[in-house]
């Protein structure tokens, strides 16, 4: 009975052992498993500070990002203008540092506001930028038509789109004198109120096209007396004058081809025109790489040298070529950048006609006169060579007499060599210098009478 007992005893200490092992155990469990858990977790706060850390560092990524936003739209600028084969200056000392060039476009402006993708070709890309342009459009007998706007500019390069939108300005054709200020869409002016200027042409075009004839009859014949005096007046209102490459031509023009007579500035102010559009339209069908050979050349009218008139400064030269140039009043005048030679054909005393051509990279200009008095007319004219020289802010350090001078056999056809010479020229800057000079009036002749010909 003491035995049972002490066993009984016995196996309830072991009892007792083995539950407090197995509270032990399951405590030391508890502890470990909390452990376990702990290093589970531990790896999430640490996802999480890693997430923290990204989320700094998305925030500096896209802080330079923003830094580099302007150059990275800058790169697709550049790369834009050459794919759809504009010319790009920079670096203009002037209110605008960029100018954007392409046939009738001169687009001037600072920086690029943003850049944003076509709704319709999401392979073309549209730039918002502020700046100021100037658009000439031709119409069929080519007479240009102005549009010179400044503001904000939705442009599609691929389209040749530079649409004026919001706050801007437009001005009255080539002029400085302001046409609409105010908010525009699209390019157009959607403000009402009707323009003054517009109105009072047409009531002074409607006045004269309303012009009362009289007619003279015998009230007891019937017979109409004025009726020679009224085919006159009708015959000198429609045939007489046309305009054409801006300038007014009359029968007198094609009579004075015809006759082989000495030319008028309003013929070669036509062929001015002419091969500038021709220069232009030929250089910028050259792809980019082609183009950067090319050493441009501009000519200008005999208009502008004649309103210099005898006694003349820098001054007044200055504002008569900004007049003139007045899409490259932007640039400071500094037409340089783009056209490495001007060719002015120039008029003496309403009697004779010489060219002066400035080479702005070999520092010189030349005289070209197909007389053999050359000699005077340089020793006269040096105010003037120097005057232009200075403007054009080109340095001049040769003047020298073309080769070709000094061939007229005649009295009456120094406008048409000056004519002769302007083409070889306008030819000479696409052939690189391979051609020689040949005088062939025939020839120029016939391009005049058709450049001038009423259509």
């Amino acid at each position: 009975m003491g035995c049972l007992l002490n066993v009984l005893l016995q196996k309830k200490e072991d009892d007792q052992h083995q539950n407090n092992q197995k509270f032990q155990t399951s405590s030391q469990d508890i502890e470990k498993e909390s452990e376990r858990d702990l290093k589970k977790e531990q790896p999430k706060n640490t996802q999480t500070d890693n997430k923290f850390d990204d989320s700094e560092k998305n925030k500096d990524d896209l802080g330079a990002k923003n830094n580099s936003l302007d150059g990275n739209v800058d790169d697709c600028w550049v790369k834009d203008c050459q794919k759809f084969n504009y010319d790009l200056i920079k670096n203009i000392k002037e209110k605008y540092v960029n100018v954007l060039l392409f046939k009738n476009i001169q687009f001037y402006y600072n920086k690029i506001n943003s850049k944003m993708k076509d709704s319709n070709y999401q392979d073309v890309n549209i730039y918002e930028i502020e700046g100021f342009i100037y658009l000439t459009e031709y119409d069929i007998h080519f007479n240009p038509k102005y549009k010179l706007q400044r503001g904000i500019f939705l442009i599609n390069l691929k389209e040749r789109k530079f649409q004026l939108n919001g706050q801007g300005e437009e001005y009255q054709g080539k002029s400085t004198f302001i046409k609409h200020i105010g908010e525009f869409k699209n390019g157009e002016y959607i403000s009402e109120p009707k323009n003054t200027i517009n109105d009072q042409n047409t009531n002074q075009q409607t006045k004269r096209n309303n012009q009362k004839i009289i007619i003279i009859t015998d009230v007891t014949t019937g017979i109409q007396y004025n009726t020679q005096k009224i085919k006159r007046k009708q015959q000198v209102q429609v045939q007489n004058f046309w305009c054409k490459y801006n300038q007014l031509i009359s029968n007198n023009d094609l009579d004075i081809l015809k006759n082989k007579r000495w030319i008028t500035s309003s013929i070669i102010d036509s062929y001015v025109l002419k091969l500038n559009l021709d220069s232009e339209d030929k250089y910028f069908n050259l792809k980019f790489q082609e183009r950067q050979k090319i050493k441009r050349i501009l000519f200008l009218p005999t208009s502008l040298t004649t309103n210099f008139g005898v006694n003349f400064d820098k001054k007044k030269a200055i504002y008569l070529l900004e007049q003139e140039l007045l899409e490259y009043s932007q640039m400071n005048l500094e037409i340089t950048r783009i056209y490495k030679k001007i060719g002015f054909p120039i008029n003496i005393n309403n009697f004779h006609w010489y060219f002066l051509l400035f080479d702005a990279e070999v520092e010189q200009v030349q005289i070209f006169d197909s007389t053999s008095n050359f000699n005077n007319f340089q020793i006269k004219n040096q105010n003037l060579i120097n005057t232009l020289a200075d403007v054009l802010k080109i340095n001049i350090i040769l003047k020298q007499i073309h080769k070709e001078s000094g061939k007229q056999i005649n009295g009456y056809s120094c406008g048409y060599h000056v004519c002769n010479f302007m083409k070889f020229c306008q030819e000479q800057q696409f052939n690189n210098n391979q051609k020689d000079y040949q005088y062939d009036e025939k020839h120029i002749i016939q391009i005049l009478q058709k450049i001038i010909a009423k259509d």
